[in-house]
């Protein structure tokens, strides 16, 4: 947080307001023994080794005497002192709360994994500097990663990053005990509020897309995994309503709607984007994806007619 002062720029400020700063800062990180705040301050060159601990005492003194709840160092709180609270917290209200929702609902739909996990750190951070127990909860909770293991997603990033081959556990939802995967890891993905590890299976020879929640561990990571050819699935559809992305291309415009091709990383990522269409969809080509959708629907109205 701090960096050793220059001692002879000292001469041009109060050092008991720096330290008194810098003190606040201490505490605001964690709770603090009288001997870590000494070591601290002599670190930083704004307090000599043989300056009395009560010089320490009196900046604690201060900062109470400005607004600040500060326990006592005593063996209920470890012998630390304990910033309860600090009159430079912030306040946010829940209308406020409401605005940061609304606009994080609208950002965060278009956004890739990275920048959904700066929000989730720009949240956690400023929680840290509420009051308000409540307040903190709820901005926590705006969070699509509230229930998701942050430094899991940014090992599985390095990972891709790196090429790296996974073996993994994993358990589909139709399985009742996990099974072992070797994966090369190519990228995560946010989509739906759900995160993903896109990767290519060497055992089943062919790409798959795992929902990182169903993943159990990571059991073993090999580096230079062997460049694998992804085998995307290509799709042409007829839409009726304009709502193509940038892996899909308007090939035809007619008067009724748009002849459309999609290039999709697999069987499952195209069959779910195709009936995320609904009836506004039509499959053209190729033929055994066609057919398979159309048994897909079949499987579905069955199940809502029973």
């Amino acid at each position: 947080m701090f960096k050793p002062a220059d001692k002879s720029e000292l001469n041009q400020v109060s050092r008991t307001g720096l330290r008194g700063i810098v003190l606040l800062g201490l505490l605001i990180e964690a709770p603090r023994s009288l001997k870590e705040i000494r070591e601290i301050f002599i670190d930083l060159n704004i307090f000599e080794p043989e300056h009395s601990d009560d010089i320490l005492r009196i900046d604690i003194n201060t900062l109470k005497a400005s607004g600040c709840e500060i326990t006592k160092a005593n063996a209920k709180t470890g012998f630390k002192y304990r910033l309860l609270k600090h009159p430079f917290s912030l306040n946010i209200l829940k209308d406020e709360i409401n605005v940061i929702k609304k606009a994080y609902k609208k950002i965060k739909d278009s956004s890739n994994i990275e920048l959904i996990l700066k929000y989730d750190e720009l949240f956690k951070k400023l929680a840290e500097y509420i009051d308000d127990s409540e307040a903190k909860e709820t901005l926590c909770g705006l969070s699509v990663l509230k229930t998701f293991d942050t430094e899991f997603i940014q090992e599985l990033i390095e990972d891709c990053r790196q090429n790296r081959t996974l073996r993994l556990s994993y358990r589909t939802p139709q399985a009742k005990e996990d099974s072992q995967k070797e994966v090369c890891a190519h990228r995560i993905v946010f989509q739906n509020d759900k995160i993903y590890l896109y990767g290519f299976d060497l055992i089943r020879k062919k790409s798959v897309v795992l929902n990182i929640k169903r993943i159990g561990a990571i059991l073993a990571r090999f580096s230079g995994s062997s460049k694998v050819e992804i085998e995307y699935t290509t799709v042409k559809f007829f839409l009726k309503n304009f709502g193509v992305t940038d892996i899909e291309e308007i090939i035809e415009t007619r008067d009724d709607g748009y002849v459309i091709e999609g290039r999709y990383y697999n069987d499952f990522l195209a069959a779910q984007r195709i009936l995320s269409f609904g009836a506004n969809c039509t499959v053209l080509e190729p033929q055994e994806f066609r057919e398979t959708i159309i048994q897909k629907l079949k499987n579905m109205r069955n199940v809502y007619n029973e």
